[in-house]
């Protein structure tokens, strides 16, 4: 290789590689037009001789020629360059080099067009592969072989890979179990090889072979209903008439264990696969039976595809008016990736004059209001865009619901127009799937602006369209409500809590006749609303209701449903206010443990570290509170600012409260961290964490310093009462400690929070004088 000077190498050519990959990214990020971007990138390269001088430069450099549009020149570095490299590299370190430069190859190959020579280069990674060590050889590289073979036209090729790709996992000692499932996977993927080259015999052949070795798997193989439903979308093309027995094959595997949505998922699953097996038979009327359950969104989906499909089987069958009102759903409940298929088939339906209206003007109009509708209104504007297609909606039917709720929701997205928009909204809700969460919100709120808050609270409920949309409308009503009812009820957190119960409750009897079997609306399989749900109304029956046995039974569904950490706070909670220290205990390790696994950024054990360590004390457990010390302090140690910001004297209250339950057993451990803490305490000047230190002290025998610190909790305690009651807040501040005090052991029978802790002092004062007392020598008379 030349080393003339003006050839760009070795640090130089780092730092070139840089810069370009620098500035590719900044284009990328700013949006510009991808042609645009070629061309900068490849006057940029021109400028320029380049030697790649390591194999990591090779790949970096060819990729930069790649971006420019020069898939020779990327070839030209990969064939000098890399070449040179791998070979000067000794025996036993080249390793997959060859073949990283074989893969390397594809890539500029398929871009030249050639496609001749691409197969050539599929042959040569091929080569390289099968004779590799199989301690080198790896599934992905097989996998990715296989994908770019099939997309040749390679199919015998692609079987190969296939074969090379079972060899492989045949060759690996820790999936013993799955050798079963590992044939079913060859014998898969040689069947639909057989389909695309047009051989369907062989490909039936292999097909049955696929359903053949599941079935006969021994008890040594690992085996279940997911792999069964797997094999039946694998194989739904190939072999139809199949579906059904793979569908018993699949439910008889199903784990005992598996509990409402896990089984719900599964019915969802299968009616997707038989509707694709009816229609695959000719059966469009059956398959589209089957489609009203399969459409439904369960958790795991990445988009609605099946309501796509389904519009395309409604097209298919003449169905159009069924087609136009699913078309409008899909935009109207802003169902994602599907409203785009929708949009393109409302366009083509009114083309051609397809029966249907007038929700193919609905469907645009809805479309045009979206953050997306520029492009739906190809540069029109909004209002005169959306008000044609009202206005020829409502000439082919004036008094049309679904036209009352597009035109409602525009009214109020336009013009903030409550008071019109009330009256068509109240109209749309006669047909309840229109009641989408939004429309839903929007209707109160119209409410609220016509009638005032309190009226509002009076009128009928209006049940949402779904279980997931009466959640996401609870969620928005209690804010809504609790903001509008300030200072027109003595409460106005609790009405707006009890108001939006009454959607969560309708929610959960929406969720809960879908898992009973009912088809539902298409949200309704999204399990991690049901758990939020679920936590959400086991809230309101804690702490409004005062119902924990109601509310412990909310949170064990919503763990069923989807074992989030919240759900294990408020079972702590929930223990808490019980007084059972038991349950405290247990919950708080499960929460722990949960919150490790699935992670959570709102956990802060500074809320509940010291009530579990108390109940730890109680329960005669004081070994395990050095365990929760640990974590506590961890937990903090991890925090991040703002946290720390927010939690600093929580942190502090909770960290003495810790160290006064140790102080019983484990005082020799606990007094030298609490003296430290001492000066921080004093600094915070708060009466509960004072009063804390103060008792934990006297427990340690030092009753004079206990003494002087619980003199401090009163003086503190006095100037909060004083600072509450000249800013008009005390009566707000007795609710919300109120709230948290039906979890507090401390609180007297009768007593406001600060007459509670006023008077715990004072005890703590007298405890103190009275030890002091006794602790005087028997002749001491004075």
């Amino acid at each position: 290789m030349s080393n003339h000077p003006n050839i760009i190498s070795a640090s130089r050519l780092d730092a070139f590689l840089d810069q370009a990959e620098a500035a590719l990214a900044q284009q990328q990020e700013a949006g510009i037009d991808p042609a645009l971007i070629r061309a900068s990138l490849k006057s940029m390269m021109d400028a320029g001789r380049y030697r790649a001088d390591t194999l990591p430069s090779v790949r970096r450099l060819y990729s930069l020629w790649l971006g420019a549009g020069e898939p020779l020149a990327a070839l030209r570095v990969i064939d000098t360059d890399g070449l040179q490299l791998a070979e000067a590299l000794p025996e036993d370190e080249r390793g997959r080099w060859p073949l990283n430069l074989a893969f390397f190859r594809l890539e500029p190959l398929h871009a030249l067009g050639d496609h001749a020579a691409f197969c050539a280069g599929l042959e040569a990674a091929y080569a390289l592969l099968s004779a590799l060590p199989v301690g080198l050889q790896y599934e992905q590289a097989w996998g990715n072989l296989a994908d770019q073979s099939v997309d040749a036209g390679a199919y015998e090729l692609a079987r190969r890979c296939a074969l090379g790709r079972h060899a492989l996992a045949r060759a690996n000692p820790a999936r013993a179990r799955l050798h079963a499932w590992d044939d079913t996977l060859l014998a898969i993927s040689t069947a639909h090889s057989f389909t695309l080259e047009g051989r369907d015999e062989e490909a039936r052949q292999f097909g049955a072979r696929a359903i053949e070795v599941l079935a006969s798997a021994g008890a040594d193989q690992e085996i279940g209903h997911d792999d069964w439903l797997s094999l039946g979308h694998s194989l739904v093309e190939i072999v139809p008439e199949a579906i059904d027995g793979i569908v018993r094959q699949a439910r008889t595997r199903i784990p005992d264990k598996a509990l409402m949505f896990a089984r719900r998922d599964i019915d969802v699953r299968v009616a997707r696969l038989e509707a694709l097996a009816l229609r695959r038979q000719g059966a469009l009327g059956q398959a589209l039976d089957k489609m009203a359950l399969a459409r439904t969104v369960i958790t795991g989906d990445e988009d609605d595809r099946y309501s796509g499909l389904m519009l395309e089987w409604l097209f298919d069958a003449g169905r159009h008016a069924d087609a136009a009102r699913l078309a409008f759903d899909v935009i109207y409940h802003e169902q994602g990736s599907t409203g785009t298929h929708a949009l393109g088939a409302t366009r083509q339906a009114l083309a051609e004059g397809l029966d249907g209206q007038p929700y193919w003007q609905l469907a645009l109009a809805g479309a045009g209001m979206t953050e997306t509708g520029a492009g739906v209104r190809d540069g029109e504007d909004e209002a005169p865009y959306v008000g044609r297609q009202l206005a020829l909606a409502r000439a082919l039917a004036p008094a049309h619901p679904a036209i009352d709720a597009v035109e409602g929701l525009y009214l109020i997205k336009a013009a903030g127009d409550y008071r019109r928009a009330l009256p068509l909204l109240e109209a749309a809700v006669r047909d309840a799937s229109l009641a989408k969460s939004d429309l839903v919100i929007k209707l109160w709120l119209a409410r609220i602006h016509v009638h005032g808050a309190l009226a509002a609270l009076a009128l009928p409920l209006v049940p949402a369209a779904g279980a997931r949309a009466c959640y996401e409308a609870a969620v928005n009503l209690e804010s809504l409500f609790g903001e509008h009812l300030q200072g027109q009820v003595n409460n106005p957190n609790d009405a707006a809590a009890a108001f939006a119960a009454r959607y969560y409750e309708l929610g959960r009897a929406r969720f809960d006749a879908y898992l009973a079997g009912a088809t539902g609306h298409t949200g309704d399989g999204f399990a991690p609303a049901y758990a939020a749900l679920c936590n959400n109304l086991a809230i309101y029956y804690r702490d409004n209701v005062g119902d924990t046995a109601g509310a412990l039974a909310l949170h064990h569904k919503g763990i069923d449903a989807s074992a989030l950490p919240r759900h294990y706070d408020g079972i702590l909670s929930c223990h808490r206010m019980d007084r059972n220290d038991a349950g405290i205990v247990d919950s708080a390790e499960m929460l722990w443990h949960s919150v490790a696994e699935h992670g959570d950024s709102q956990h802060y054990p500074a809320l509940y570290v010291n009530h579990v360590c108390a109940a730890l004390r109680r329960l005669g457990r004081d070994a395990d509170i050095a365990i929760w010390l640990e974590r506590l302090e961890e937990w903090w140690c991890g925090a991040n600012e703002q946290t720390r910001a927010m939690f600093e004297k929580t942190y502090l209250g909770t960290l003495v409260e810790v160290l006064s339950s140790m102080m019983h057993t484990q005082p020799a451990d606990a007094l030298p961290r609490l003296e430290a803490l001492l000066p921080a305490v004093r600094a915070a000047a708060v009466a509960g964490t004072s009063r804390v230190a103060a008792h934990a002290l006297c427990t340690a025998g030092q009753g004079e310093r206990a003494h002087a610190l619980y003199t401090e909790a009163l003086d503190q305690l006095t100037a909060s009462e004083e600072r509450h009651t000249a800013s008009g807040t005390m009566a707000q501040f007795e609710r919300f400690q109120a709230n948290l005090s039906r979890m507090a052991h401390h609180l007297r029978p009768g007593l406001t929070w600060h007459a509670s802790l006023r008077a715990d002092i004072v005890d703590g004062i007298a405890a103190c004088a009275s030890a002091a007392a006794t602790a005087r020598p028997w002749w001491k008379r004075w």
